[in-house]
């Protein structure tokens, strides 16, 4: 009667358990499908901003030549720094590699040494006791019991003669393959340097054509004020373009915008780069009219001030290399006259994430990083979301 009444009880303190894994593999299964959607909504998003990039792209067509030829050894430019930024990375892992290997070498080299000497050891006292040390003893020795004792030596004299033996194949065998090692990564970091010295040759060659192109835009204008009106020209074109940006990002249903909380950091994000602000909201000249231009060294840093995901990265007319992080609450942040990008469309970048270096392109005579703040697709001021420094 009892264990009929305990067997009775058994589903009732069973049924909670069960229900809870199985509440638990339910739960892990839908965050497993959550992700998994999140970033099929990622990758559809990627298609439908490089999508729009080509679009914007078209209106290259009503460009004058001078201009696309500045487009074109920029963008050849950019693809050139990405690339030597590429093999430098490699290079200095290398490097790193070498160092570990050549000190494994010289680890195993002392190893071999002791190991050698204690094989020479051993094979010396083998050879202090003669040929048939074995049959020696036997017949030499008349205690029953030091001969088993002499026995034990000679078997561990003999187990330890063997293990030196392997152990001595096995540093060798490992000296070897390190070797190889050491040699293929040489040879591949002598690649990667020769590289680079044609990395360099082709960005100083691109470097001169550019400053030709921008020599032929200059004497096209008759003054500064026709330079000015053509610069205004280009943020017009470019508030187009990104206003065309915007409303295809509120249309976008695969992919809500994220959600930062940018407000939240009005007045404490961090600067993109350091440097010094030319020319303050409201006062810059053409595309830097509606933002902050701050004089930094080429080459750079520019980091996110605030978490948030790439829509844009491409050339635009004015801006040159152009990033536009979206942080959601209707808040987009511009990067302009980039000299490579660190990340492209799609990418969640965190707040102080590189997104790419400081540059001259657009057609600047000098690195600088152009800084812009859109809510609700009007320019704000970016010192009230900047901190004081």
């Amino acid at each position: 009667m009892l264990s009929a009444w305990l067997l009775s009880l058994a589903p009732l303190a069973l049924g909670p358990v069960v229900s809870t894994t199985a509440q638990a593999a339910d739960d892990t299964a839908t965050l497993t499908q959550k992700k998994q959607a999140s970033q099929e909504d990622l990758k559809r998003l990627k298609r439908e901003i490089q999508a729009m990039q080509g679009e914007l792209k078209a209106t290259a067509a009503r460009r004058s030549d001078t201009r696309n030829g500045l487009e074109k050894i920029e963008r050849q430019l950019n693809a050139t720094r990405q690339q030597t930024g590429k093999l430098e990375d490699e290079r200095d892992d290398i490097k790193q590699q070498l160092v570990a290997l050549t000190r494994k070498r010289e680890a195993l080299s002392q190893q071999q040494t002791a190991q050698k000497a204690a094989v020479a050891e051993e094979m010396a006292a083998l050879y202090r006791l003669g040929r048939q040390p074995e049959l020696k003893l036997l017949l030499n020795q008349d205690d029953p019991a030091r001969l088993e004792r002499l026995q034990v030596y000679l078997n561990h004299l003999s187990e330890s003669r063997r293990a030196a033996l392997e152990r001595l194949a096995e540093l060798n065998q490992s000296l070897a393959d390190t070797r190889a090692q050491l040699l293929a990564r040489q040879t591949r970091l002598d690649d990667v340097q020769a590289g680079l010295k044609r990395q360099a040759s082709q960005l100083i060659a691109q470097q001169n054509e550019r400053a030709a192109l921008l020599r032929k835009l200059d004497a096209r204008y008759a003054s500064h004020e026709a330079k000015i009106a053509e610069l205004d020209q280009d943020r017009a074109h470019a508030n187009q373009l990104i206003q065309t940006l915007e409303k295809r990002l509120k249309s976008i249903k695969s992919a809500p915008p994220p959600r930062t909380r940018i407000t939240r950091a009005m007045g404490k994000m961090d600067w993109p780069a350091p440097g010094k602000v030319i020319s303050a909201y409201g006062r810059g000249e053409g595309v830097n009219r509606d933002g902050v231009l701050i004089r930094a060294t080429q080459g750079t840093a520019v980091t996110a001030p605030h978490a948030g995901r790439v829509v844009f990265a491409d050339w635009m007319r004015g801006y040159g290399n152009l990033l536009i992080l979206d942080h959601g609450d209707n808040v987009l942040t511009l990067y302009a006259h980039l000299a490579s990008f660190s990340v492209g469309p799609g990418d969640s970048l965190s707040r102080g994430q590189q997104l790419g270096s400081v540059g001259s392109s657009g057609g600047r005579d000098g690195p600088a990083l152009y800084f812009e703040v859109r809510r609700s697709g009007q320019p704000t001021d970016p010192s009230r979301w900047l901190s004081r420094r």
